[in-house]
C-alpha cells in the first residue's frame, strides 16, 4: 500500500479508512495492467464525489 501519510499531512486530515483513499488514486487503466490488485477502481467514488459537487454548487447558485 502506498504511504499517504505526507498527502494526510499536507490536507491536515487523517484517513480512517485507507483503502478508500487508495482506491480514490485507483484509475481503470492501472487495474488493466494489475489485475490481481485487491481494490475496484475509482470510478464510483468519483461519481459520489461529482454528485456532492453539484449539489454544493447547486445550492450556492440558488441562494446568490
Amino acid at each position: 500500500m502506498k504511504d499517504f501519510s505526507k498527502f494526510e499531512k499536507l490536507l491536515n486530515t487523517s484517513f480512517k479508512n485507507k483503502d478508500l483513499l487508495l482506491q480514490a488514486f485507483c484509475h481503470r487503466s492501472y487495474l488493466n495492467e494489475n489485475p490481481n490488485f485487491r481494490l475496484e477502481h475509482n470510478e464510483r467514488l468519483e461519481f459520489l464525489g461529482d454528485a456532492v459537487l453539484e449539489l454544493v454548487v447547486t445550492e450556492y447558485l440558488y441562494r446568490k
